[in-house]
């Protein structure tokens, strides 16, 4: 049996993804937790608390997913390849974009930052590679075009997170702009 908080935090994330972040309110996660609205307020003080702590959860466990999946990759494109599905998938299942957390008020958005500033390491990393390896371009800046990935990110999952059913094209079509910036151009 989960426990009174995993059931909350397993309620807060059902009721965001069916959602939406706007929506959930305290009676809501009670019903969907099958808890009693005093049992609620035991645990948490607010929606925001409630929201800040099922996010954080769902960003440690992707984070783990990532990290995982990273390692069967052999090449800094492969890296940038599954970078990108990865936020696809995390944005087709659970129907948010990975900026969901901006939606919350500024004071909650500093606990966070761990997914983006781990998604954005990784980034660096598949560039630092690439660049050592003479696959991506010797003229890259690893700050800004880590940087304007991660952005690029955010876009790739608005577009999936709104259409679904077109992931796999916008992964395709994603993967290729980001590798077609990076990559060295063979001369003829």
């Amino acid at each position: 049996m989960n426990t009174t908080r995993e059931r909350i935090i397993e309620a807060a994330l059902t009721l965001i993804t069916n959602r939406g972040l706007s929506e959930v309110t305290m009676i809501e996660v009670a019903r969907t937790a099958g808890v009693a609205r005093q049992t609620l307020y035991n645990h948490y003080p607010d929606i925001p608390t409630i929201l800040t702590d099922a996010i954080t959860h769902h960003n440690t466990a992707a984070i783990s997913q990532l990290d995982q999946a990273l390692t069967v990759v052999e090449t800094p494109s492969e890296t940038i390849r599954q970078i990108v599905r990865h936020v696809a998938a995390i944005s087709t299942h659970a129907n948010h974009t990975i900026d969901s957390h901006d939606s919350l008020p500024a004071d909650l958005q500093h606990h966070l930052t761990g997914f983006d500033e781990a998604l954005e390491a990784h980034i660096r990393t598949a560039l630092r590679d690439g660049i050592e390896r003479g696959e991506f371009r010797a003229d890259l800046n690893i700050d800004t075009d880590s940087a304007l990935i991660r952005h690029a990110l955010g876009g790739v999952s608005a577009l999936v997170a709104a259409t679904p059913d077109n992931a796999p094209q916008i992964v395709n079509d994603a993967t290729a702009t980001v590798l077609a910036a990076l990559q060295r151009k063979e001369r003829p």
